[in-house]
């Protein structure tokens, strides 16, 4: 299967269709001088962006039963366990504009050692946006329906399309564009105060009020987890009182060639855990309907015969039969510790060196929505017993079109928390933690004739259980496949983290070209970086405890899948390391186990200043990028049973050349 040209087929290198983005800025600044020692300083910013994106058109290819809704005339989405998926990717189609707007004021003054600053950051922010993910929907096909029940890892999706055998589908129905809306204080306090020639302080805090984020038509919902309705207030989260954040920093100069510096610093961000700061869930405003197969034996039904999946008007028992939302109003914003520790060193008046220690905890980050109405993991002792069919006791309560509304259910929907309902999740529970130590060191060199050499290396780790968050395209119901093995374990998702890069060495170097003749002014320099790879995630390509709402399946791993001697890029890593694992079990793979590729780069630059006047110069550069045209590989498969299971298919860019011109006046 070949990616189509306007947008389907593999999702890292399909375009996503047609996109008309604009961008506008607004900045306005005042300066007042109060006295010499004082100054205030007002700053107004506004931005704003706006996009009209549309995806690949259907070209009248449609499937029955699917209900009306914008962006109908897009191809559907038709993913196969194993190949390329068909159609393009989630969220290509949307109408969105998103502003800031901002007043900062800094009121500062001198008093003899010290530097007294305090002042106001005071920001709006909005999203209007029309965006469901999948607007005609999203069919998933596996190797369930053509596979042979006594064997794990067999089976093939391809069959499955071709016979038509949906395992699952969803749909996101938004009717109206949402109007988001969120304010955020902070207030600031800070002194730089020079103790004596050798020391200086930096103390300071910063106080944010975080406000919890409304719509503007009140289009929000809340699974109540008690009475199991859906409620309609006016926010999801509370206003918390207590935020603050203290910064303090020290600099001490034991001799003319010897500093000693440290900080510890504390930051809050938005009560997502991430950048953004909407917390409202806007289910049933925006509905994701969908239908999963309930034994992973037969189909959720056959591609000709369609969905039958409804959309009903927002009340109190919309989200019967399907997905919905609730959150946990205690929990509060995410923050940053920040801590250093760093030795500089100079030696003569041209080599300079550092080494340090940087530490971070990230605390209530954002985590994966993950689903609270999976099947408790001590039921699946109970083996085929839990696909049993057994009469319906919500027969009539729920809709018919729901896979959960016929006359008889599987024995483990009634075992689970929420029967009447496929899955629930806690919307944006920023729940995660992170943690990451580094040592750093650099060492700069500048030599009499214009030449300066610079080298750095870090030796880092990064742990957490947030890797890989929550969505932040649109406020639909909980998605089906979010990538937590067990949603009561949260220990099995702490790993290294997607972006641990444990060893980085770059080197640099810039030189002043003499004079020759009448051309003088031109600089040259270059870049080299090498580092490690990054952590990958495996998955079973099939996942047989779909039907349980359980949201990834991970083999077991009975080898260490990096010590493998034979590397190349068909078979990155140890792929006999991993054995499949069956219905009803856990599989015991962490979950990063495999490291990828490295990088190795080496970029080139020659450049010059042209002055026309006093005020006016254009700043030239010529760029060479990957000057070796290296490959740089990208990850290689982590989808345990597909036949590209441990292979590289793929690498970033080649040999790239760039001029760039600036102008300064």
């Amino acid at each position: 299967m070949t990616p189509l040209p306007d947008g389907s087929g593999l999702l890292t290198s399909g375009a996503v269709g047609h996109a008309v983005t604009r961008g506008d800025g607004l900045v306005a600044e005042q300066d007042w001088t109060l006295s010499p020692g004082t100054l205030n300083q007002a700053r107004f910013g506004y931005t704003r962006r706006g996009l009209r994106q549309a995806s690949l058109q259907n070209g009248d290819i449609t499937v029955p039963g699917v209900p009306p809704n914008f962006f109908a005339s897009v191809l559907p989405i038709f993913t196969l366990t194993g190949y390329q998926q068909i159609g393009p990717t989630s969220a290509a189609n949307s109408r969105f504009t998103t502003s800031v707007t901002e007043y900062l004021d800094t009121f500062s003054m001198v008093r003899g050692r010290h530097t007294l600053k305090f002042g106001a950051d005071i920001r709006r922010e909005a999203l209007d946006v029309l965006n469901p993910p999948n607007p005609t929907g999203s069919y998933a096909f596996t190797a369930i329906g053509t596979n042979n029940p006594a064997r794990p890892i067999s089976g093939n999706a391809l069959a499955s399309l071709l016979l038509g055998q949906v395992n699952a589908f969803s749909i996101d129905i938004q009717p109206q564009p949402l109007q988001e809306r969120a304010h955020i204080a902070e207030f600031f306090a800070g002194d730089d105060w020079k103790v004596s020639s050798r020391l200086t302080l930096n103390l300071g805090t910063r106080y944010t009020l975080n406000f919890p984020s409304t719509e503007v038509h009140n289009r929000g919902a809340i699974f109540n987890l008690g009475t199991q309705v859906l409620d309609f207030p006016h926010t999801a989260r509370e206003l918390e009182c207590c935020d603050f954040g203290p910064r303090v920093g020290a600099a001490w100069r034991l001799g003319d060639s010897w500093v000693l510096r440290s900080a510890y610093g504390m930051i809050w961000f938005e009560q997502t855990g991430i950048t953004s700061p909407f917390t409202l869930p806007q289910f049933p405003f925006v509905q994701t309907l969908g239908q999963q197969s309930q034994d992973n034996i037969n189909p959720a039904f056959l591609l000709s015969h369609g969905p039958s999946v409804q959309v009903t008007p927002p009340n109190p028992n919309s989200g019967l039969g399907q997905g919905v939302f609730g959150v946990d109003r205690r929990v509060g914003s995410g923050y940053s510790q920040q801590w250093n520790f760093t030795v500089q060193k100079t030696f003569g008046s041209d080599l300079n060196a550092e080494v340090g220690y940087l530490g971070s905890k990230n605390t209530r980050l954002g985590v994966p929505d993950v689903n609270w109405n999976q099947l408790p993991a001590q039921y699946l002792a109970l083996g085929t017993a839990l696909l049993e069919p057994v009469p319906n006791p919500y027969e009539g309560q729920i809709p018919a079109s729901s896979s959960l509304g016929g006359p008889t259910l599987t024995r483990q929907q009634l075992l689970r928390a929420y029967p009447r309902f496929t899955s629930v999740a806690l919307f944006r529970d920023n729940v995660g933690n992170s943690s990451y130590h580094a040592l750093q060191a650099k060492m700069e060199k500048r030599f009499s004739h214009g030449l300066t050499l610079t080298f750095a290396y870090t030796f880092s780790k990064l742990l957490d259980d947030a890797s890989a968050v929550f969505s932040n395209t649109i406020f639909t119901g909980p998605i089906a496949n979010y990538p937590v093995a067990d949603s009561f374990n949260r220990h099995l998702e702490k790993d290294l983290s997607n972006g641990d890069i444990p060893r980085v060495f770059s080197g640099g170097w810039l030189y002043d070209i003499p004079r020759v003749w009448k051309i003088s002014g031109w600089r040259i320099g270059g870049l080299l970086r090498v580092q490690s790879g990054d952590t990958v995630a495996v998955a079973q390509g099939t996942n047989y405890n779909s039907n349980l709402g359980y949201g990834t399946q991970r083999p077991n791993r009975i080898a260490h899948a990096n010590e493998f001697a034979s590397r190349s890029a068909a078979r990155w890593f140890n792929t006999a390391a991993f054995t499949p694992v069956p219905q009803f079990v856990i599989g015991d793979s962490s979950r990063n186990p495999v490291r990828g590729p490295g990088l190795q780069d080496a970029d080139l630059m020659l450049g010059k200043t042209f002055r026309f006047t006093e005020r006016v110069n254009l700043e030239f550069r010529a760029e060479v990028f990957n000057i070796s045209n290296t490959p740089p590989l990208n990850d290689p498969n982590g989808t345990f049973g597909t036949p590209a299971f441990g292979a590289i298919t793929s690498a970033g860019n080649p040999r790239v050349f760039e001029f760039a011109g600036k102008i300064h006046f």
